[in-house]
């Protein structure tokens, strides 16, 4: 029986030194008797340990090897980009710090753990590959790379030139992933204006693609390497919001922002294209697409608003932008661009003035007259030259002589009961009748004309 478990022990080491060798991984290194480790090792730092010396802003150092090295004794050669929330990446079991530090311990001692002269020997033959434009076998090379050296500059560095051999052998969805991998990890990174640039490139085609061969969200792709696996243009718009998050005061931030509103504008989708115009004016008052991002923005509110039942807040917000238009504007509009503007403004008069007068009518109908008074004022008041005016003014004289408020059956009991204190402070407060009376009379004094000038010729006089 021993002896059975001895040749299965044999066995499986045979064949994990022959798996290591089929995949090309590193075959574990056994401890062999007289041989020193290399340097940069957990071996070579464990017995080096104790005699190394701490030079402050440099690292530790070693008598007789040169350079520096940090606490866990790796060679301190290049400036690494900070590493922002490394702590706990939300992955379960996998994703836990302590479980990832306990796998590296384990392949470390097996030999599996990070090699820095094969790392920078991958990233070396990488790049000559590279430059002989075999971008798939310098890509595999690059990620190796990296794997070899982690939360270093050679790290990063591979991980770039790995997204860049992407993007230039035409493989876009495997390019954007890469890049945002690397900046999740390295967000100061120097890369980052390269990166942008490529991101930016790669929404733009595919919105332009979806523009010429749209698709179904579920349809999938499965031969063109150029495009994302499901959601041509909804992975375009995500890749637009990356580059505003990932650098928001960088030159295509707010272009992002503007192609992707433009988007969603023909489209058709115009409660998303209304926001991202929305964010531009507020957040990019600079920006050289101010202009676009008024006049498209008032087209998008003006196709939300959907009725005088529902919410009115889309014309109120499009009235500030037809008078920051008038003003801020007024040099850039063509003699067409003002005609719009023009028409919108009006437009947008008659559907305020609608709102009012409906809801007056609605309190006419319940018969709280006083109410029903006040929104018929304020449509004489505030849209005087719209066609509404002249049937307000119609409205107002027809409930002159009406109660303010219906009549209730509780009246005579509460007025014997004793008023509180309460009442007769409530009483002392001026009401919104004296105001409504005042608009209902001024209303009376108006001079009448003939034919369709007694709307436009109303006035509230104060």
């Amino acid at each position: 029986m021993p002896r059975f478990i001895l040749l299965a022990l044999c066995a499986i080491c045979v064949s994990l030194v022959g798996g290591c060798a089929a995949l090309k991984l590193p075959q574990p290194q056994w401890p062999s008797v007289g041989a020193s480790a290399p340097v940069g090792t957990p071996a070579w730092w464990k017995k080096h340990k104790k005699h190394a010396v701490f030079d402050p802003g440099k690292g530790f150092r070693v008598d007789g090897v040169e350079g520096y090295f940090d606490e866990n004794g790796r060679p301190i050669n290049a400036r690494v980009a900070k590493v922002v929330d490394k702590g706990d990446s939300g992955g379960g079991l996998l994703g836990d710090a302590e479980f990832q530090k306990r796998v590296s311990t384990i392949k470390e001692s097996v030999g599996l753990g990070p090699d820095h002269q094969q790392a920078q020997a991958d990233f070396d033959a990488a790049e000559e590959l590279f430059r002989r434009e075999k971008y798939g076998e310098a890509a595999k090379l690059y990620k190796q790379a990296a794997a070899g050296w982690p939360d270093s500059q050679l790290e990063q560095d591979a991980m770039f030139k790995q997204a860049e051999s992407y993007f230039f052998a035409a493989r876009y969805a495997a390019a954007e992933k890469a890049y945002e991998k690397l900046i999740r990890k390295y967000p100061n990174t120097a890369h980052l204006d390269k990166i942008v640039t490529r991101q930016f490139s790669i929404a733009h085609y595919w919105e332009q693609y979806h523009n010429y061969r749209p698709r179904w969200v579920t349809t999938p792709n499965v031969f063109n390497k150029t495009l994302p696996m499901f959601d041509t243009v909804g992975r375009a718009m995500k890749t637009y919001e990356n580059i505003r998050l990932n650098d928001p005061t960088g030159p295509l931030a707010d272009d992002a922002i503007m192609a992707s509103a433009n988007s969603y504008f023909l489209r058709g989708r115009y409660l998303d294209a209304d926001e991202q115009y929305d964010l531009l004016r507020k957040e990019y008052p600079r920006s050289e697409h101010q202009f676009e991002a008024h006049l498209l923005g008032l087209k998008c509110k003006m196709n939300k608003y959907q009725g005088p039942d529902y919410d009115g807040t889309p014309l109120e917000e499009a009235k500030q932008l037809v008078k920051q238009l008038k003003v801020q504007f007024a040099g850039k509009l063509t003699s067409e661009q003002k005609q719009l503007v023009v028409e919108a403004d009006a437009k947008l008069n008659r559907e305020l003035a609608l709102r009012e007068f409906n809801m007056g009518r609605h309190f006419e109908n319940i018969e709280w007259y006083g109410s029903a008074k006040m929104y018929y004022a304020q449509v004489l008041e505030d849209y005087p030259n719209t066609p509404l005016a002249e049937q307000a003014r119609e409205r107002l004289a027809a409930i002159e002589g009406e109660p303010d408020a219906p009549k209730s059956m509780l009246d005579p009991v509460l007025n014997v009961l004793p008023e509180s204190a309460e009442r007769r402070a409530i009483a002392q407060v001026p009401m919104i009748n004296d105001r409504q009376t005042r608009l209902a009379s001024a209303v009376e004094d108006q001079p009448q004309t003939s034919g369709g000038d007694a709307a436009r010729g109303a006035t509230i006089r104060k």
